[in-house]
């Protein structure tokens, strides 16, 4: 697992370094990063072992809440499932908070970047992205999953920004992303779930 020390009552947790730039500057901007510490696991095949080494940490004991994110990729209930059967397997305390969001939204395939294209879709530039879509696919041979094809239209979004070479994390750092639309409304109620179980302890699910 990653080498860090909880220092926070709450810990939000995401499958990547791009998910931990994101949801740090999404914490920041909620102004919630006073209770919610935020990390990676190193990937969907690491985060049982994440979950069995948080509780040999000497400082478990300062940890009331807990967060968990994955892309649901091609099967938004396989990949609800996936976590269920790693914090089963953990057995984490019952006095700990575990709640556990599937990106992009309940029910719904794809990841994290979908939510981002909901949001930034309506910005003045987004007809450029699809034009390179268009153009792109006339002579594409990949075979591409719905959700390699948004990674792709985000990798395009991103170009147009003032420093084309940023990473999505690295965009919502700098403020390129719109936390405050519709789009992230049930993540951000995730978010601040987690902040008010601090007090009120107990597992949960949310998908």
């Amino acid at each position: 697992m990653s080498k860090f020390s909880i220092e926070k009552p709450a810990l939000l947790i995401g499958e990547g370094r791009e998910e931990e730039l994101f949801f740090c500057a999404m914490v920041n901007h909620l102004g919630l990063s006073s209770s919610i510490q935020v990390t990676q696991y190193g990937g969907k095949d690491k985060l049982a072992g994440f979950l069995a080494g948080l509780k040999a940490q000497t400082t478990f004991s300062k940890l009331s809440a807990l967060g968990i994110t994955r892309d649901a990729d091609l099967d938004h209930a396989a990949a609800l499932a996936s976590v269920k059967t790693a914090i089963d397997n953990s057995k984490l305390p019952d006095t700990l908070h575990v709640d556990t969001y599937i990106l992009p939204k309940k029910d719904t395939s794809g990841a994290l970047e979908a939510l981002v294209i909901e949001a930034v879709s309506t910005y003045p530039n987004w007809s450029c992205v699809e034009q390179f879509m268009t153009c792109v696919s006339e002579n594409d041979k990949a075979l591409l999953s719905p959700t390699e094809m948004d990674k792709r239209r985000i990798h395009a979004w991103l170009s147009t920004l003032p420093k084309p070479d940023l990473r999505l994390g690295e965009a919502a750092l700098k403020s390129h992303i719109p936390f405050d639309h519709q789009a992230f409304k049930s993540i951000t109620n995730f978010l601040k779930t987690l902040v008010s179980a601090i007090d009120n302890q107990g597992p949960v699910e949310h998908a």
